[in-house]
């Protein structure tokens, strides 16, 4: 990002808070860095720290969801951004997160979001809340949050850190006017500081360690507590606070209200209590701290509680209640350490903030955001056989997304699917109607690159209609200039001069292709093809993740296949060319694989809509018990399904596919070139075409296949590693492509 880009940084007030604090640390350090930062907020105490750093604050009533105040901050929102020429637009919060999500609508600018909590999505809050187009989540959990809640792909989500000023929270801070002001004498008083917003959300710990203040004050030495913040329950706390001290004769518990010289307060204490971002920076200071709030209880913090505290951001979500009898345990335990243990914490707690958790990472980790976001019309369009159920071309679709994400972080991929609705739900990316051709117009306005595939596109074995409309998307991409990539095809049949020629005069042009097998090289060799690079890489699938064979046996459990049994995996689909009594001949193979082998067999269809009448068929053809999937299943599940089979007849390619990842013996039923070529390329033998096929050929088959079961197992186990690593160059070589218009094999 450029130095001078315009950024706007909005949020709800600048008032005493973690996500207020982050905002104002951040804007300062983008400002250090050269750009040009505007802030929008309701205003508050740390205005005049803003306007000290040189910028810019805009008063927009972004704190209420009032409907006349809401029509009026979007419409200040809008006016500023267009006065001052905002580049990219990064909210911090929820009402101001609604108002500019509905903008960004309108506007277009670049839109970033920060998610600093989890919000409740009830009373269909969920509904009202806006994410930008991508997201920055300050702990582990909350990037969760959002997948699970609002399916925000990972991808399009980084997570961040609390950025601490480690000059400004320092052990060298000088404190002698706050010490003045409130009486302390850091060399004679033994002091715990607190620092939080008053409301009665996050107000817990400061009443807790109010009630535990005269059983401290009987073990410790002239004890002080200083709470500082303000909110809707300080009269609350600052009753029992004054309750406390009446008891005890003195002033013990010291609140200072709203405050921004946070570290100067933090500075006298010998401990400090909070959580979150106020924790943070007493550790910056080099102060051992006590993890309490609302969210939970954490405890004095050492190295043993380094691994919850990352995980929750130190916020305690989702450990142990806090309550008095631990705070006041951890507490004690602190004051009767020695002081070089004392020391030893607080020195730890700097260093981690130092190396971890410092404001230049966090403003790092921004700027890498808002280049994504930037760069967000440099999409990647992906073209293929989407959105029709077919559990093969769903596994091709996850493969590439995740390939691609490995070497390109947060890719800008819009797939064209028939289906855009589900492969956005399942795939979380963006995807359009494949048929719908002004949209597919309109982001190729905005796309950088093309991919066509995997899978077999380019044949006319079906039919000629599925070549044409793959050929004419490339076209559309070439007459704009798009660098275009057949992604991992396999090729043909091509059976007619016409598909030939057409496919050669359009496939010369794209930038680059690679291919799953050596058969698909070679005719595109024949047809000549020849001015691309042309590499055989192997099918995107192949890069899948192993499934779990254990899942797998406990679905099959669920539809009634027997355990301790073993399996025959079969996938079949209809098919013009099939044999003279196809069903009948694989029911007997069944059938012998049953009383020969004791396996039951399992028919898996690939395609629901497709495959699942033919299983069932062959199933009643069968004199033996036979299980048939009758569930359309996600590819992760599929693949568990598979792994869980002791050998796999295969006809559908990618039921082959799944039984190499998983390692288990299979035989090819060829219906298409593609079938054989994936079992050359897996140096598998077994297979035979569905126009010829006779039960004793099969059974011929079966028979190798069991003989040599061990051997085959071994043999698929070591050429999977070889493949995958092929499989994965698909998309190394598709982001090299599309960031620098060329690629390198070498």
């Amino acid at each position: 990002m450029e130095k001078g880009t315009n950024i706007l940084l909005s949020l709800q007030q600048l008032t005493i808070g973690g996500a207020e604090t982050h905002v104002v640390e951040l804007a300062k350090e983008l400002k250090r860095r050269g750009y040009n930062v505007i802030v929008t907020s309701k205003g508050g105490v740390y205005e005049r720290e803003l306007e000290a750093a040189g910028i810019k604050h805009y008063c927009v009533p972004l704190h209420t969801k009032n409907p006349v105040q809401t029509v009026k901050a979007a419409r200040t929102l809008a006016k500023v951004i267009r006065d001052e020429k905002i580049d990219i637009v990064h909210s911090h919060a929820r009402i101001s997160s609604f108002i500019l999500g509905k903008l960004h609508r309108i506007m277009k600018f670049p839109y970033v979001t920060t998610a600093h909590w989890v919000f409740t999505t009830k009373y269909g809050l969920k509904y009202i809340t806006e994410w930008g187009e991508k997201c920055v989540a300050v702990s582990e959990d909350i990037k969760t949050y959002l997948m699970d809640n609002y399916k925000i792909p990972a991808r399009d989500i980084r997570v961040t850190i609390n950025g601490i000023d480690t000059d400004k929270f320092s052990p060298d801070t000088d404190c002698s006017d706050v010490c003045a002001e409130f009486g302390l004498d850091p060399e004679k008083e033994n002091i715990i500081s607190y620092v939080s917003r008053m409301d009665e959300s996050r107000s817990l710990a400061a009443k807790q360690l109010i009630n535990i203040t005269p059983k401290l004050d009987r073990e410790i030495e002239n004890l002080r507590i200083v709470i500082v913040g303000g909110g809707d329950d300080y009269a609350t706390v600052k009753s029992r606070a004054d309750a406390i001290n009446a008891q005890l004769g003195r002033n013990v518990v010291i609140l200072t209200g709203g405050r921004t010289d946070i570290n100067k307060l933090v500075a006298p204490c010998k401990l400090f209590v909070g959580v979150s971002r106020a924790a943070l920076e007493a550790m910056a200071a080099a102060k051992p701290v006590v993890i309490s709030g609302n969210e939970g209880y954490i405890g004095l913090f050492d190295e043993t509680k380094l691994s919850v505290g990352i995980e929750t951001n130190f916020c305690c979500r989702g450990c142990t209640e806090s309550t008095e009898k631990l705070m006041l345990e951890d507490i004690l335990r602190f004051f009767n350490m020695s002081e070089e243990e004392k020391a030893e914490l607080g020195n730890y707690g700097r260093e981690l903030i130092k190396k971890e958790y410092s404001v230049q990472r966090m403003a790092d980790d921004c700027v890498k955001v808002y280049d994504w976001a930037l760069a967000k019309h440099k999409e990647i369009l992906v073209s293929g056989y989407y959105g029709f159920k077919n559990s093969g071309d769903d596994a091709l679709l996850s493969a590439i997304i995740n390939d691609i994400s490995k070497y390109k972080e947060s890719p800008n991929l819009v797939v064209l699917s028939k289906n855009p609705k589900e492969t956005q739900r399942l795939y979380r990316v963006k995807s359009i109607n494949r048929f719908n051709i002004p949209s597919i117009m309109k982001h190729m306005k905005n796309a950088e690159m093309l991919i066509s595939g995997g899978g077999t596109l380019m044949q006319d074995g079906t039919s000629t209609k599925s070549l044409w409309y793959y050929l004419y998307i490339i076209k559309m991409a070439l007459k704009r200039n798009i660098k275009v990539m057949l992604y991992s095809n396999g090729i043909g049949p091509l059976n007619h001069e016409k598909s030939r020629r057409s496919t050669r005069e359009v496939l010369n042009k794209v930038d680059l292709i690679t291919l799953r097998d050596d058969a698909s090289a070679e005719l595109l060799k024949k047809i000549g093809v020849n001015r691309p690079k042309i590499l055989v890489t192997a099918d995107p699938a192949l890069d899948l993740d192993g499934a779990s064979a254990e899942k797998g046996r406990e679905i099959l459990s669920e539809i009634g296949t027997p355990k301790g049994k073993k399996l025959l995996g079969v996938s079949v689909r209809r098919w013009q060319e099939n044999s003279p009594g196809f069903e009948q001949i694989i029911a007997e193979a069944c059938d012998y694989v049953s009383e020969k082998y004791d396996m039951i067999p399992v028919f898996i269809p690939m395609q629901i809509e497709r495959d699942l009448t033919i299983s069932q068929s062959i199933a009643a053809h069968m004199k033996h018990k036979a299980i048939v999937v009758k569930k359309r299943y996600s590819v992760d599940t599929v693949m568990s399904i598979v792994a869980a089979m002791d050998l796999c007849i295969g006809m559908r390619l990618h039921s082959l596919i799944y039984a190499a990842v998983a390692s288990v013996p299979l035989i090819g039923l060829v219906y298409d070139p593609k079938v054989s070529s994936f079992m050359e390329h897996t140096h598998q033998k077994l297979y035979t075409g569905v126009k010829e096929l006779t039960s004793s050929r099969l059974i011929e088959l079966i028979d190798r296949c069991i003989d040599n079961y061990d051997e085959i197992s071994e043999d698929l186990r070591n050429n999977y590693k070889e493949l995958r690593v092929q499989a994965e160059l698909n998309a190394k070589l598709a982001v090299q492509l599309y960031e620098k218009g060329s690629v390198s094999t070498e």
